[in-house]
């Protein structure tokens, strides 16, 4: 089973929502009256009601224009598209919204961060010879003295190269993970935020899905993006050897 969630941002980058999509049709606008309220907005740059629609088809799911003056964006690795209509959502689009558009300054956007998050293995029961397996055929190597990520499928090894501050995301999860034994452990939001970041003010959970949605994007060509699994709404584990 699919499960797909919003992580809505204001313009000042402070998180104001976290939405679990649970019904087929999802309104986005400025009033109360819509699923996804997005205050404040001072400029009136929303539309009311139904500036833009996120709606199932089947499998996937789309975001629907409203016919909003100022339009719909998606943003899909570092490029905004205007949506013409109808565009599909993939796991890791963020969907722009203008804010605040004063003259001579530049556009800024709430953001709705798409995550679409398969079952997590942490929370189904996995027959033991499935766990086996997997473990088997799977999982990442950091070294942290050489900063080395590795995914090991079974005599095969492949180096994938990530940017700093996925490496410390990768770090503080390996670490904790040899902390109880090997075992993927629940690594909170706010702690994997810190573990960036540390004590830097104004960085939000869009930035750490990001960063996650990166590691995801090295593992594609692998099918092996199942060895990051989502704790929805608590945090992330990983999959190391």
């Amino acid at each position: 089973m699919h499960t797909a969630e919003l992580v809505v941002s204001g313009a000042d980058g402070v998180q104001i929502a976290d939405l679990e999509l649970s019904s087929p049709r999802v309104t986005v606008g400025r009033l109360a009256e819509n699923d996804v309220v997005l205050q404040p907005d001072p400029e009136r740059l929303v539309t009311r009601s139904g500036h833009c629609t996120l709606e199932r088809e089947g499998t996937r799911w789309v975001v629907v224009d409203g016919g909003s003056v100022n339009g719909t964006f998606v943003r899909r690795d570092d490029e905004l598209r205007k949506v013409e209509g109808r565009a599909p959502l993939r796991d890791g689009d963020v969907i722009c919204i203008v804010a605040a558009s004063a003259l001579g300054e530049e556009r800024r956007y709430f953001e709705l961060l798409f995550h679409e998050a398969r079952d997590s293995q942490a929370t189904r029961p996995v027959p033991e010879a499935e766990a086996v397996r997997a473990d088997t055929r799977d999982c990442l190597s950091y070294d942290v003295e050489a900063a080395r990520l590795v995914l090991v499928r079974g005599s095969e090894r492949h180096e994938l190269q990530i940017r700093a501050q996925v490496h410390r995301l990768v770090r503080f999860m390996a670490e904790r993970n040899a902390d109880v034994g090997g075992s993927p452990a629940l690594c909170t939001h706010d702690e994997l935020m810190h573990a960036v970041w540390a004590d830097e003010p104004m960085h939000t959970r869009v930035e750490l899905a990001r960063l996650m949605w990166e590691l995801r994007k090295k593992l594609e060509p692998y099918g092996a993006e199942h060895l990051i699994e989502n704790e929805r709404r608590l945090g992330y584990r990983l999959r190391t050897c």
